[in-house]
């Protein structure tokens, strides 16, 4: 294994850490957080010299990448990156845990949108910070996808075609910037956009910033504790809806719409059939949200159902979906959003499949003799294309629950450890206090943080992949 090319790649991404860090700071003088600048400030210092001793050290040994040092530098990204991500909210004595820390850390890069901490407690610079996190997070997680998880076959069958999937033996990091690129001009484009609508609506500039970046990357941190309908308002609240939804698109679509820039490829937002799926799941929830609030709530329960749908999870009012039972919500949570997207869960191009598969095994069962292919978007699927997504079916599912097990031998109690697992491993956080109002991670022990902090963890890797590294027949290959 050429680990000299898993050390570049670790630097240069602490290098870009540290440009995050060095944003925070300006901010902090901005601001007038003058101690919080200079901590920033500092951090920034020692993780730039970290990067560069790592990226001068590495840069002119020869090697090329193969999947298995793909797999193991998403790996080692995911385990350290939130080591880095952390050590603001530590050495701000925002919290003494290590363990807290971690929890933050590891719950803003993943833009799982879960914290311990009140909002209102923290200083403007931390919030900037968070926010730059989680849409990087969600820069990472949608490049991630398309260049290693694609390349690794773990995306599951169907996803939508693209330019964006031209993975190449040996240039793994140029395809990972070039891919980067893309994802972030159209992240940043959204961003933009709902930005400039939420400050003409009303909002207040911080909040805005924060906001705008938390909403594409579908993270649900937000820059105060109280419901969103308190400072979001209009044609911001619209923009901001909009945002959660592209954000729980399917970036390739995105990125064809962009390239060709017609009619025909507009239209391809709402025919994909994973869009359709999420736009019906939108109205799912509204419809039911409604009825568990009797009609008169439904202007609020709408954002509230396309912030839930995205797994945002924002707040906007105090009654709104956290009305439905929490068996939906889960269930909801567990299922996610289209692949290829900043969303969490199983993705709803699995669960399609998978229903489109048992479709055909019915029929199977009732013409025993009768050769009945799989057909999904005109296209014909052998049986063995649908193993890997059984596999991670299952895996998955073994994921949920060794995490209620772990939560509940932890000392929670076994509801409120099946919320929290579910919310952990959908990358969903808001989630919990939707589910069970009157418990917080901020209730939560070190060892329950960690336990969270590892289903988060293998949510972002995805649990094949997780599953793939610790298998002796990879690193024999």
């Amino acid at each position: 294994m050429a680990l000299n090319r898993i050390i570049l790649w670790l630097g240069y991404s602490f290098l870009y850490a540290a440009t995050l860090m060095a944003i925070s700071a300006l901010a902090g003088f901005a601001f007038g957080e003058l101690e919080q600048a200079s901590i920033f400030g500092g951090i920034t210092i020692g993780i730039s010299l970290l990067g560069a001793v790592f990226v001068f050290s590495t840069r002119m040994m020869p090697g090329k990448e193969s999947f298995t040092e793909a797999l193991t530098f998403l790996i080692a990204f995911w385990l350290v990156m939130p080591l880095v991500v952390m050590l603001p909210f530590l050495l701000s004595n925002i919290t003494n845990s290590p363990i807290q820390a971690y929890f933050e850390g590891v719950s803003a890069i993943t833009t799982t949108g879960a914290s311990s901490l009140d909002p209102d407690q923290l200083p403007k610079t931390l919030h900037i910070w968070r926010s730059l996190v989680q849409w990087s997070g969600g820069v990472i997680v949608a490049t991630f996808a398309v260049v290693i998880l694609a390349a690794l076959n773990l995306k599951g069958t169907g996803v939508h075609r693209s330019l964006l999937f031209t993975f190449k033996k040996g240039e793994l990091w140029q395809q990972l910037l070039s891919v980067s690129q893309i994802i972030i001009l159209i992240y940043g484009l959204v961003s933009l956009v709902c930005f400039t609508f939420l400050v003409a609506s009303g909002t207040s500039v911080f909040e805005a910033i924060c906001l705008s970046l938390t909403s594409v990357s579908t993270g649900g941190l937000t820059p105060s504790g109280e419901p969103l309908a308190f400072y979001v308002h209009g044609i911001g609240l619209f923009a901001l809806c909009l945002s959660c939804f592209l954000g729980a698109v399917n970036v390739a679509v995105l990125w064809d719409i962009l390239r060709n820039r017609t009619l025909f490829d507009l239209n391809k937002l709402i025919s994909n059939v994973e869009h359709r799926s999420l736009i019906v799941l939108i109205g799912v929830i509204f419809v039911i949200g409604c009825f568990y609030t009797d009609f008169e709530h439904f202007m609020t329960v709408l954002p509230e159902a396309i912030f839930f749908a995205s797994s945002t999870g924002y707040d906007y009012h105090v009654i709104g979906v956290e009305m439905v039972p929490p068996v939906i919500l889960i269930s909801i949570a567990l299922i996610g959003g289209s692949a290829l997207s900043t969303t969490g869960g199983l993705k709803l191009i699995r669960i399609l499949l998978l229903f489109k598969h048992l479709d055909t095994d019915m029929d199977r069962l009732t013409h025993p003799t009768r050769v009945v292919p799989v057909l999904f978007r005109g296209q014909r699927l052998a049986d063995s294309a649908f193993l890997s997504i059984w596999m991670y079916f299952v895996g998955y599912t073994m994921v949920f629950a060794a995490g209620i097990l772990l939560l509940a031998g932890a000392g929670l109690e076994f509801s409120v450890a099946v919320a929290s697992s579910a919310a952990s491993v959908s990358n969903m956080g808001p989630l919990l206090a939707a589910t069970m109002p009157a418990t917080g991670f901020e209730d939560f022990t070190a060892a329950q943080m960690l336990i969270a902090s590892t289903l988060m963890l293998i949510g972002r890797i995805e649990v094949l992949a997780a599953f793939a590294f610790f298998s002796p027949r990879l690193w024999r290959s």
